[in-house]
């Protein structure tokens, strides 16, 4: 199994908050591209993840955590489009907040699945 960076991964997604806050102006523009965001094979967790498929797959964490990962970049692209057509505004938002609970249960599965690969070896 190649070699991952679980406390990076965790730190990043706990950025994300952070970066629609700055990105709010950038993001409003027609120019920006919010389509990126919601691939979530291009991310260095998304790569990992796949690239490891078959080794991960028999860890629960694993499974879970690909469907959030997923859901995870949806949400960004939605956010991201909500943004740039005014429909959010400020981070007190209402989707803004449920982003953050999702970051944090990918948190908790990336510290979870650490554990697991650790554990096995």
């Amino acid at each position: 199994m190649q070699k991952f960076d679980f406390d990076g991964a965790v730190t990043m997604h706990r950025s994300w908050k952070m970066r629609f806050h700055l990105a709010l102006d950038a993001i409003r523009s027609p120019a920006y591209d919010t389509q990126p965001l919601g691939d979530d094979a291009q991310c260095p967790l998304g790569k990992w993840l796949a690239v490891n498929a078959g080794e991960l797959g028999r860890f629960e964490s694993a499974r879970e955590l690909l469907a959030i990962h997923h859901d995870f970049h949806q949400r960004s692209e939605s956010i991201a489009d909500d943004i740039r057509m005014g429909r959010i505004v400020h981070l007190n938002d209402t989707a803004i907040a449920e982003f953050s609970d999702l970051s944090e249960k990918i948190e908790n599965l990336l510290l979870r699945l650490k554990a697991d690969v650790q554990g096995a070896g």
